[in-house]
């Protein structure tokens, strides 16, 4: 027979053990990511004062005109220590009066009015940076046997539903809300009547690397030049076809790069449509009347000092200061130091995390070359008022 106290004895294991159940199922997986922030000091900042800090304002200011027209009393992001939308614009107010052209008061201006932190994934503040570029398409309005490939605008049977950051992209059709077509469908003809047709280009990889890059030049036949860029996209989740060539063996993670993918695509033509749909995403164009594209904050970028990132954890105007290496613009087998500061002002389906970066680099071949070769760790800091 169990005595009354070994029932109490009892009863109150179970109860521990209930709470301690409990308490495992509510904790945080360690896989889930954490943001954290750490303060720091401007002289902890590798090479900070060597930087143009002139180049970083002008970015900056370009931010300052989407920032000047929202609600100054609403938190600028979930980072509280971003403070309210009124701090932000107060800065902006002050960024009008520092002379264009002083290193030393712009270097000042952003010691003044904010206060670094450095960003990790629970204090890690390893994470990776690559960096994209503006592509050169060749292209004509009318199609022919050289100009067959299509680039879509966005397609008038496309929509949003759901609260912004957690949108979802479907087709409307017969007064129903389905999922939009992936990769495989479009290029089989599903929108052909739904989605205007802006350029039909003479290259599909030319076409599928503008996509991933969100904008390019496109060049008609009498040299004339536009830039196009991202109207919207499918709403299917992008997939690298770097990581899908490297699991097939095609590639290693050594020699993975934009050029041997290229080349790879290219030495493998009857193989060409079943890696590229791999990657179900798919985007859409529009004319810019800029020279530059627009990046998501709805301001031209800036050459390396434009930064798209992940606005589930940085918040667009933001600056950040980058420590990284990028590749020599000549010589992929070379690195060079890469201390400077950016202005967060887009995103990309591929660039997702807390510590994650992709830079802006503008078009050329020193971009395209560099842009193809980068993928390198890095730490970032993000400067918020102070």
């Amino acid at each position: 027979m169990i005595s009354r106290y070994q029932k109490i004895i009892r009863s109150t294991a179970v109860l521990l053990f209930l709470l301690v159940l409990s308490a495992c199922q509510t904790r945080v997986p360690s896989n889930v990511p954490t943001m954290t922030l750490k303060k720091v000091n401007f002289n902890q900042l590798a090479y900070w004062q060597e930087d143009d800090h002139t180049r970083a304002l002008a970015t900056f200011k370009r931010s300052c005109k989407p920032i000047n027209k929202m609600n100054a009393k609403a938190w600028f992001s979930p980072i509280r220590q971003a403070g309210k939308v009124k701090s932000w614009q107060k800065i902006c107010e002050k960024a009008v009066n520092v002379p264009k052209h002083d290193t030393v008061a712009a270097r000042k201006f952003f010691e003044t009015w904010f206060e670094p932190y450095q960003v990790g994934d629970r204090f890690n503040p390893d994470g990776l940076f690559t960096a994209y570029y503006l592509p050169l398409l060749q292209v004509s309005t009318e199609p022919d046997a050289r100009y067959n490939i299509p680039i879509y605008a966005r397609p008038s049977d496309l929509t949003k539903l759901g609260k912004r950051g957690r949108n979802r992209v479907v087709q409307v059709k017969n007064n129903q809300y389905l999922p939009y077509p992936d990769r495989a469908a479009i290029k089989d003809g599903a929108i052909e009547k739904m989605a205007p047709v802006l350029f039909w280009c003479d290259n599909e990889i030319d076409v599928f690397f503008a996509q991933i890059q969100g904008s390019a030049i496109v060049q008609l036949p009498d040299q004339k030049q536009m830039v196009i860029g991202y109207a919207g996209t499918n709403g299917h989740p992008y997939t690298s076809i770097g990581k899908v060539l490297i699991e097939k063996g095609a590639l290693t993670i050594q020699t993975v790069s934009m050029q041997t993918i290229r080349a790879w695509l290219e030495a493998h033509p009857e193989q060409l449509h079943e890696i590229l749909n791999k990657n179900a995403s798919y985007v859409f164009f529009k004319i810019l009347k800029d020279d530059q594209p627009v990046g998501t904050q709805q301001v031209p970028l800036t050459p390396k000092r434009s930064l798209a990132i992940d606005t589930r954890y940085i918040p667009l105007g933001a600056p950040i200061w980058l420590n990284t290496n990028i590749p020599h613009h000549n010589n992929a087998e070379l690195w060079t130091p890469f201390n400077q500061l950016l202005i967060a002002q887009d995103t990309g389906g591929a660039i997702k995390g807390i510590v994650r970066g992709d830079i802006y680099l503008g078009g050329g071949e020193r971009a395209t070359f560099i842009a193809g070769h980068m993928n390198n760790l890095g730490q970032y800091w993000l400067l918020l008022p102070s």
